[in-house]
């Protein structure tokens, strides 16, 4: 048994500071990302498979609206080929051209499918329609009420999703009027593990600037660098930044990630 825990461990990329995350008391860990990376997909999968080691079942959410449910499973339980990715990318929530539906979130999709192929996983779609403001108190609780669904009806297991750092921010929407929680905040906190990403610069895929500009179109954009780079892994320290447990760094700067349908797009 521990030789194969040993192989499992050694199958997975290497995360540092992983191992304090994935406590017994963890039910839930929230990846904050910047929509329209390589990079900040691939370290979700990196936990999932970590977590997955550790022999617990692991449920997976994705920022899908349900209505592309029925295409995830079928994807879990294909053999990940032409044709089940050609059925995958037909799913509904492949129709919005920005950061949530690049060819690094397909990567990290296989890479939670092959997981699935010798571990307990299953892949959840836990979003609602974004409001014409991003986000209201009613979609961050339904997010937060799709995640603790699915670990209702598989208790032992540990929920990791990848969602925007807004939605994993523990303190909130400070700045709307009123404030309201994020999806993070309306679960068990004792039970969460939320992170953040290290802002050392770099691309990322969207619809509009980091100031909101969307006069420009979807296309690759610059993020501007706020932090310098530091080695990839987790450090668990709630002082790094208010809301969240800790911050992940990907050991570099980001590259931006297009939609699996645009010109030019290559596999990470």
């Amino acid at each position: 048994m521990m030789l194969a825990l040993l192989a499992a461990a050694a199958a997975c990329p290497s995360l540092p500071g992983i191992g304090p995350v994935l406590t017994p008391a963890t039910n839930y860990v929230l990846v904050g990302e910047y929509h329209g990376t390589v990079e900040m997909p691939a370290v979700a999968a990196d936990v999932a498979c970590a977590a997955a080691i550790t022999g617990r079942p692991v449920i997976f959410g994705v920022e899908f609206t349900p209505d592309s449910q029925s295409a995830l499973d079928a994807f879990m339980a294909s053999d990940g080929g032409t044709a089940a990715r050609s059925s995958l990318l037909a799913a509904p929530a492949w129709r919005e051209p920005g950061g949530r539906t690049t060819a690094a979130i397909l990567d990290m999709l296989e890479s939670v499918r092959r997981l699935g192929k010798a571990r307990t996983v299953k892949l959840i779609a836990f979003d609602t329609a974004p409001t014409p403001t991003g986000t209201s108190p009613e979609r961050e609780a339904a997010m937060a009420v799709a995640l603790s669904a699915a670990r209702a009806k598989q208790p032992d297991a540990i929920v990791v999703a990848l969602t925007g750092a807004g939605h994993a921010d523990k303190e909130g929407f400070t700045s709307a009027k009123p404030p309201f929680l994020a999806a993070a905040g309306r679960l068990p906190a004792a039970e969460t593990v939320s992170l953040s990403f290290m802002r050392p610069g770099g691309q990322f895929w969207g619809c509009a600037s980091p100031t909101g500009d969307a006069s420009g179109g979807c296309k690759a954009y610059d993020m501007p660098p706020r932090e310098p780079v530091v080695p990839r892994g987790i450090t668990l320290d709630p002082k790094l930044r208010g809301g969240f447990d800790g911050l992940y760094s990907v050991g570099g700067s980001y590259t931006a990630s297009k939609p699996p349908s645009a010109p030019g797009t290559a596999a990470r």
